[in-house]
């Protein structure tokens, strides 16, 4: 799973994260939030599916956030030529009916997890895993830049796995691109994009402040309905 080399930003940044509570045992595997830095860019994610918190750097042999010309998907499967796909009814993705729940990432950085509590992790950079589990996979960059010269931002997002089938959606600040397996979409404000049965994507300006320092600021937001019960909000902000 590849994200792009990141661009250098031109905007103080801060992020959002939010990812449903685990549910099922069959369907739980989760870690606590990996090392973070200060973010303006807000990803907001609601899953009713398995999800992992990663705790660690994204190893490079597993990287979604590698190059832009080559966005791949890099699990076992892919890598052994074999296919591997997710679905809602396949044994890899079982449904999980529990109850939705959030992670939400913000700041510089505020880290609330699925149990809510907050963890604080100041001004790290690198590739981190934001979720990690057998179906979905989500990668964010943090690395210094914006406007305001923050020490720590992030700088993108990855978001693939089997529940996408193989495919791969990336999203970088306003002064960079949102791509689909590296072809741009949403390219103006406001827009829409769509593949069936995979992916919903609405980009304008109707989407909440999820930093609540910023409310009194227009906000672009990016918000993706995606398989298995994932919604994901993005405030793209200048060079975050």
């Amino acid at each position: 799973f590849v994200l792009p080399g990141s661009a250098s930003p031109a905007g103080r940044a801060h992020s959002s994260t939010a990812v449903a509570r685990q549910a099922s045992p069959r369907c739980r595997r989760a870690r606590r939030m990996p090392r973070a830095a200060q973010a303006m860019g807000v990803v907001w994610l609601l899953l009713r599916v398995s999800a992992v918190l990663g705790a660690a750097p994204v190893d490079k042999d597993h990287c979604l956030l590698a190059r832009r010309p080559v966005l791949a998907l890099r699990n076992d499967g892919v890598s052994r030529g074999k296919e591997d796909i997710c679905s809602s009814e396949s044994e890899a993705c079982p449904p999980c009916e529990q109850p939705e729940g959030s992670c939400v990432l913000w700041g510089d950085p505020h880290i609330l997890v699925f149990d809510n509590k907050m963890h604080i992790r100041m001004l790290d950079h690198g590739d981190f895993w934001v979720v990690r589990s057998s179906c979905v996979s989500i990668q964010a960059r943090y690395g210094a830049g914006g406007v305001m010269k923050s020490p720590a931002v992030i700088k993108a997002l990855a978001v693939g796995g089997g529940f996408l089938q193989g495919h791969t959606l990336l999203v970088e600040p306003t002064g960079g691109v949102v791509t689909w397996d590296g072809d741009e979409v949403l390219s103006e404000f406001p827009s829409s994009f769509q593949r069936d049965g995979l992916i919903h994507a609405q980009y304008d300006g109707t989407g909440d402040h999820i930093d609540p320092g910023l409310r009194g600021m227009k906000v672009k937001s990016l918000t993706m309905t995606l398989p298995l019960g994932v919604r994901i909000s993005v405030n793209r902000w200048p060079g975050h």
